[in-house]
């Protein structure tokens, strides 16, 4: 989890606000662009999808840990 080990929530204040007040279904649509981007040049990455899924799921309530898993797995395509 090498990524993960020094993030910082506050590094990434700026960038987090360009979503707000975005629909689920914009932050869909966002996501997927930014998905294709990262497949299309070399960066994406399921093993670090895999890697985050293990990190969150643990804090996460039921319904949201099979909302993130279904998410990943629409990624993963």
């Amino acid at each position: 989890m090498r990524q993960l080990k020094n993030y910082r929530a506050a590094d990434k204040t700026a960038d987090a606000s360009k979503y707000d007040g975005m629909s689920e279904g914009e932050l869909m649509s966002e996501l997927m662009k930014n998905v294709a981007d990262a497949k299309e040049n070399g960066s994406f990455s399921a093993e670090q999808l895999d890697e985050f899924m293990g990190f969150v799921s643990p804090n996460l309530d039921e319904k949201s840990r099979k909302k993130l898993a279904e998410l990943i797995n629409m990624i993963k395509r």
